[in-house]
């Protein structure tokens, strides 16, 4: 469903959002009309469903309009927290683990920001809906509870601007290895394959990298070698991301620190960002998440099964990835400044 398409539910006059609710949630946004689409969830639905995009376990549908006028953004949102990615590095992992309602909840992909990236990545306005946006997004679901806002990687040509948005917030920037990126491509059902041209292009459109590159980089033979120069584009944004905010404000985390040792990793990440839960309740879920498929929490999948199924694609793959490598290697890394390459240093003890 377009965001133009919300309207009022059927049979009768709809509910009038409480926006002092963080339940009353603005599923979609309409950027050109500034007008947001509402839905009553309850903390089920918020725990249930993988993204809060067109994926959201609630009908679109039904969604209730308001116009961005009648949100109130006076004064400072409440507490926020960021959790951005460069896709595919376990960011819906690591979501799960820091939501430990009451204490804090995760907010995984809402569509709002998506529609941001959207109006970036098409010349629309868009500036003038960051606060109203946030102070929504930032509304606790508990009391004194706080809140994380994990965007879609789709809408890192936003980051910066969030970050602007609310200067006191913090974020922690997942990313993984190319080595790891390409495999976790590969892994991937042909739809989401099919995906990566426009999502390499996306990324490159968001920063000045594709200056950089020779012309050959910008035509790859094959979708490995796509997916790789997305990789190199998305590093290159939490590059800016990171230099724009200051080291103060984001930390990089690598998605093999994540998979070697959840808990240990989300634990000082929730440290890093403030975040209230107690060592107790957080281990207690921790745990379970651990044993689960992110994206499909009724599918038993551990930390042993995701490096099996890693390394059994790798091996599959062997002469693909190197081909891709080679190519990376010769037209796209050459290009890439060396801290947006280099793996992220470990900030905490391991």
């Amino acid at each position: 469903m377009s965001s133009a398409e919300m309207s009022d539910p059927a049979g009768g006059a709809p509910e009038t959002p409480d926006l002092e609710d963080a339940r009353w949630f603005p599923v979609d946004l309409h950027v050109p009309a500034r007008r947001y689409g509402f839905l009553r969830l309850d903390d089920a639905a918020l725990a249930r469903s993988s993204f809060l995009d067109t994926r959201i376990e609630a009908s679109l549908a039904d969604a209730t309009p308001m116009d961005a006028g009648q949100i109130s953004v006076k004064g400072a949102p409440a507490r926020l927290s960021w959790l951005f990615h460069t896709s595919f590095c376990g960011s819906t992992l690591l979501a799960r683990a820091l939501h430990v309602p009451p204490h804090q909840v995760c907010l995984k992909e809402p569509l709002v920001l998506r529609r941001m990236g959207d109006a970036r990545h098409a010349g629309v306005a868009f500036e003038s809906l960051i606060a109203p946006t946030l102070r929504l997004l930032a509304r606790p679901w508990h009391p004194g509870g706080d809140v994380v806002v994990k965007p879609t990687h789709a809408a890192l040509n936003v980051a910066s601007a969030l970050l602007a948005g609310a200067p006191d917030s913090k974020a922690v920037f997942l990313t993984s290895s190319l080595d790891d990126f390409l495999v976790s491509n590969l892994k991937k059902t042909p739809e989401t394959q099919a995906k990566i041209p426009d999502l390499a292009e996306r990324a490159l459109s968001a920063g000045s990298f594709h200056q950089r590159l020779p012309a050959a980089a910008l035509a790859p033979p094959d979708l490995l070698c796509a997916a790789g120069l997305q990789w190199a584009a998305q590093r290159e944004l939490m590059q800016d991301i990171v230099e724009a905010a200051g080291h103060g404000r984001v930390r990089a985390v690598d998605m093999r620190w994540l998979l070697r040792d959840l808990e240990q990793v989300a634990w000082q990440c929730m440290q890093w960002l403030g975040l209230p839960a107690p060592r107790a309740a957080f281990e207690d879920g921790c745990r379970q998440v651990a044993m689960r498929n992110a994206k499909a929490i009724e599918t038993p999948y551990g930390p042993g099964q995701r490096m099996q199924d890693m390394a059994l694609v790798t091996g599959l793959y062997a002469p693909q990835l190197a081909q891709a490598g080679e190519w990376l290697g010769r037209h796209v890394i050459p290009s890439m400044r060396p801290a947006a390459f280099a793996d992220p240093q470990p900030w905490y003890p391991l």
